[in-house]
C-alpha cells in the first residue's frame, strides 16, 4: 500500500507538473484544420479542406459554436489528456493488481511526444485519447466480469470509432475492437448480443458520417488526398512497374514525358530524410503538377484521384511482393521504434509562417483573433526536453524492453503459460498493431507522429510484462528455496 500510494502520488505530481499554459501553438497541419472547422460550423456537415480528416474540425467547430476560442481548445486538450493518464493508471492497476505496473505510466505522463500536443493545434492529441482508452476498455473487460465487461467493451468499441474518425490512421482500430470485444462480452446471452449489435451499429454509424467516408471535400487536395498518398509513398514501386508506367502514358498522354520526369525528379529529392521508406514521399505528395497532367480534358480532381487510383493499383497487382517487402519492414521498424525520442527540444516549435495563415481564415470567416491568441510565448515542453540525450538513451530501452516483452508475450503464447498475462498482452499488441498498420501499408513510420499515439499502449505492455516477470521471478525463488535441502 505504501508502494502504490507513492508511485500514485507520483503520477499526479508528473501530471501537475505537466501542465502548460493554454497557449494555442500553430503547426503546418493546423491552417486546414481550422478552415475544416469553420467551413463545417458554416454547413452544418462535416466539410474537410486540405486532405483533413474530419474528426478534429467538428471538435474545433462544436467548441466555437459554444463560443470558445482556440484557448478554450488548448484546456480541452490539456484536460483529455489527463483523464487519459487517470485512465491508465486505473487500467494498468486493474490489469496488475501490483504497484509495480504504474511505473511505466509515470514515464508516459512525463513523454515529451505527448505533452507536446496538448498546446499543438492538431488531431494528434485527441487520437491518441481514444485510440488508449479504446484499449484500455478492452483490458478492464478482460479483467471484471458481469455487466461492467459488456459495459466496458461497448465504450471502447465507440471510443475506437472516434478515434478513426479523428484520424484515418485509425481505419484498423474499431475492426479491431469489434473483433477482440464481442468475444470477451461472452457468456453470449440475449440481452448481452443485443447490446454488442447496437454498439456495432452505432460505431458503424459514426464512421459513415463523421470520417473521410461521410465528408464532403470542399477543395481538390481533399479530393486527391487518400490515392495521391498511396500513390506518392510507393512511387518507387509505380516507377518499377511496368503496367504503372503505362497508365501514366495513358493518362498523361501527350505531358507523359514531362510527367514522368517530374516523377522521378520527386523521387530522387531529399533521398536520405525517410530512410525506412527510402525516399522522400512527400515531395511528390506537395507537387501539384501531376495533379494536372494525369486529370483529363476537364482538369478536375475527381479524374486526377481516379488516375492515382488505377496507377497505384496497377503497381500493386504487377509487384505484390515490393509492396509486402515495403509493409513488413515498416512494421519491423514500428516495433523496434515503439517509444520514438521526439519533442526533446526546451519549447515547442511554431510555424511562424503559419500563423498569419490562421488569423487571416478566422479573419475570413468572421473570427478574427486576438494577437495573443496566435502569438503568445514559448511554451516548455518537458523536464525530460532539457536533457534530450539521456531521453533518448531512455526511449530507446524502453523501446527495446517492448521488444523483449512481445518476445515474451509470444513465447508465453506459444507454449500455453501465464493465460491472463497472454490474454491481456494479447489485446494491447493487437490494438497497437493496429493503430499503426495503416500508415504502415499507406505511408510511412519514417514520420515519428504516427507511432506516438501508441506510446501508452507501450506504456500498458511495460506494465503487464514487468508485473508478470517479477512475479515469475518470485516463484521460481519461492520455489527454489522449498526445493533447498
Amino acid at each position: 500500500m505504501l508502494a502504490w500510494a507513492a508511485l500514485l502520488s507520483a503520477l499526479f505530481l508528473a501530471i501537475l507538473v505537466s501542465f502548460r499554459p493554454a497557449v494555442p501553438v500553430i503547426w503546418g497541419d493546423t491552417p486546414p484544420f481550422v478552415e475544416s472547422a469553420l467551413r463545417t460550423l458554416e454547413a452544418g456537415q462535416p466539410t474537410v479542406a486540405g486532405g483533413r480528416d474530419p474528426g478534429y474540425p467538428t471538435f474545433l467547430a462544436m467548441t466555437f459554436a459554444f463560443g470558445g476560442d482556440l484557448g478554450t481548445v488548448v484546456r480541452l486538450q490539456q484536460a483529455a489528456w489527463a483523464a487519459l493518464m487517470l485512465a491508465l493508471a486505473i487500467t494498468a492497476q486493474t490489469a496488475t493488481r501490483s504497484a509495480v505496473g504504474l511505473v511505466p505510466i509515470i514515464l508516459v505522463a512525463i513523454y515529451p511526444g505527448l505533452l507536446l500536443f496538448t498546446n499543438v493545434l492538431t488531431a494528434d492529441l485527441l487520437f491518441a485519447v481514444f485510440l488508449n482508452l479504446a484499449t484500455a476498455g478492452l483490458l478492464v473487460a478482460a479483467c471484471v466480469d458481469g455487466a461492467a465487461r459488456c459495459c466496458a467493451v461497448v465504450a471502447s468499441i465507440l471510443c475506437a470509432a472516434v478515434a478513426a474518425c479523428l484520424r484515418s490512421q485509425g481505419l484498423l482500430v474499431p475492426i479491431a475492437a469489434i473483433l477482440v470485444g464481442v468475444p470477451l462480452a461472452r457468456p453470449a446471452t440475449p440481452a448481452r448480443l443485443a447490446v454488442m449489435a447496437v454498439s456495432v451499429a452505432a460505431a458503424l454509424a459514426l464512421l459513415l458520417a463523421g470520417s473521410r467516408f461521410g465528408a464532403s471535400n470542399s477543395d481538390q487536395a481533399s479530393a486527391v488526398f487518400v490515392p495521391k498518398t498511396l500513390f506518392c509513398n510507393h512511387l518507387n514501386i509505380v516507377l518499377a512497374s511496368d503496367a504503372a508506367r503505362r497508365e501514366i502514358v495513358s493518362a498523361a498522354g501527350d505531358r507523359a514525358d514531362a510527367t514522368m520526369e517530374r516523377l522521378a525528379a520527386d523521387f530522387a529529392a531529399e533521398p536520405g530524410r525517410w530512410p525506412v521508406l527510402g525516399f522522400f514521399g512527400d515531395a511528390c505528395l506537395f507537387d501539384t503538377e501531376p495533379d494536372r497532367d494525369l486529370a483529363d480534358n476537364t482538369g478536375n480532381a475527381v479524374s486526377a484521384a481516379a488516375a492515382y487510383w488505377r496507377i497505384f493499383l496497377a503497381a500493386l497487382r504487377d509487384r505484390p511482393l515490393a509492396y509486402a517487402g515495403k509493409f513488413v519492414r515498416q512494421m519491423a521498424y514500428g516495433l523496434a521504434s515503439a517509444w520514438p525520442p521526439y519533442a526533446l527540444e526546451p519549447v515547442i516549435p511554431v510555424s511562424s509562417d503559419d500563423v498569419p495563415h490562421v488569423s487571416e481564415i478566422m479573419a475570413r470567416h468572421g473570427r478574427a483573433p486576438e494577437q495573443i491568441d496566435l502569438q503568445g510565448g514559448s511554451v516548455r515542453i518537458s523536464l525530460l526536453s532539457d536533457f534530450p540525450g539521456i531521453a533518448t538513451y531512455l526511449f530507446k530501452a524502453l523501446s527495446a524492453a517492448f521488444v523483449i516483452a512481445v518476445i515474451f508475450w509470444t513465447v508465453a503464447a506459444v507454449r500455453r503459460r501465464c493465460p491472463a498475462f497472454v490474454t491481456r498482452a494479447g489485446i494491447v499488441v493487437v490494438m497497437g498493431a493496429a493503430s499503426i498498420a495503416t500508415a504502415a501499408a499507406a505511408h510511412t513510420l519514417d514520420v515519428s507522429r504516427y507511432l506516438i499515439p501508441a506510446v501508452p499502449m507501450v506504456g500498458l505492455m511495460l506494465s503487464l510484462f514487468a508485473v508478470e516477470l517479477t512475479e515469475t521471478i518470485g516463484a521460481d525463488h519461492a520455489a527454489s528455496v522449498r526445493g533447498f535441502p
